[in-house]
């Protein structure tokens, strides 16, 4: 199974991918200490990064 992290910052977003859930969520524990925020794990049922990001930057506007 493959997990995402997305997060943003003032200017920028990132999404990030890690096998496991422990991986991602050890890896949105650090984006939050290095102060991203909105950091969210999300597991990719379908391999639809495209469709995350999309969905994503429409919640932003």
């Amino acid at each position: 199974m493959t997990y995402l992290i997305l997060a943003r910052d003032g200017t920028s977003q990132i999404v990030l991918k890690r096998d496991s859930e422990d991986a991602a969520e050890k890896k949105a524990r650090e984006l939050k200490e290095m102060g991203w925020f909105e950091v969210e794990v999300r597991e990719d049922k379908a391999g639809t990064i495209a469709a995350t990001l999309t969905d994503r930057s429409q919640t932003l506007q």
